[in-house]
């Protein structure tokens, strides 16, 4: 995966997950959001741990 597309990831995570919270929608497309901003996010998330891990163990 290419950087851009992962950070892209976590932005529309963080998105689905900040409009989950604030609008005033039904219950299931709440939810909805909230399960799409969690897959995202900790995707995201894990995909950049391991690419940092590997460009500091690739240093060090």
């Amino acid at each position: 995966m290419k950087m851009p597309m992962i950070i892209s990831m976590l932005v529309i995570g963080s998105i689905a997950l900040v409009l989950s919270i604030t609008l005033p929608v039904p219950k299931t497309i709440q939810w909805i959001l909230l399960i799409i901003a969690v897959l995202l996010n900790v995707t995201s998330a894990v995909t950049l741990m391991v690419i940092g891990v590997k460009r500091t163990r690739g240093t060090a």
